[in-house]
């Protein structure tokens, strides 16, 4: 089946912004009807798939709607079109720069594997162990892990600590992994399971 041939995705056209609430322009809204397929045909080439070319097509119309609401520029006195592509491709370069970054960090739920226990014994073993790890944290590391313990996002943290959510996540994990070596390197790490 050529590509020609296969069906063309919808997007869902919105006459009101689901975010806010205003009502979206209909000029934009026709306009994002003729540039979909390009938007479709785009997604594929800089995401590798078409998955999320309809959210960035929404997107880019309630960019482009407010951008000449703003403006206020009359209806239909212009073809917003290339503003729609200029905003789309945007987006997509946006959400491709995401996708690529490379994180050599832990997910969130890495240090309760670690410590995740069955039993009693085991669990004992997770809270020892969780303070020997924590001995071996830096002191910023520390706080950190109090923190997230103490329920806090990572995102709110990363505005205390002057700095964006990545790149705070990849300083912990990282710390916590050194700290984790270096346990396992002194025998510390590795409690016997046998009682």
């Amino acid at each position: 089946m050529s590509s020609s041939e296969r069906r063309l995705p919808l997007w869902w056209d919105r006459d009101v912004d689901s975010k806010t609430g205003h009502p979206l322009r209909t000029d934009v809204r026709e306009a994002a009807h003729r540039v979909w397929k390009w938007v479709l045909r785009k997604s594929d080439e800089i995401l590798g798939d078409g998955n999320e070319a309809a959210e960035v097509l929404e997107n880019a119309v309630r960019a482009v709607s407010r951008y000449l609401d703003n403006k206020n520029i009359e209806l239909n006195s212009s073809d917003p079109a290339g503003l729609l592509v200029l905003a789309s491709t945007r987006l997509l370069w946006r959400a491709a720069n995401k996708k690529r970054r490379i994180e050599l960090v832990g997910s969130n739920n890495e240090l309760a594997e670690l410590l995740r226990a069955p039993d009693w014994r085991n669990e004992t073993d997770g809270h020892l162990f969780l303070e020997e790890l924590a001995r071996e944290l830096s002191p910023r590391t520390r706080g950190i892990l109090r923190l997230r313990m103490a329920g806090y996002d990572w995102n709110w943290i990363a505005r205390i600590a002057h700095m964006s959510s990545t790149n705070l996540r990849a300083s912990f994990w990282r710390d916590v992994r050194r700290a984790h070596l270096r346990l396992l390197q002194s025998g510390k790490g590795t409690r016997s399971r046998e009682w």
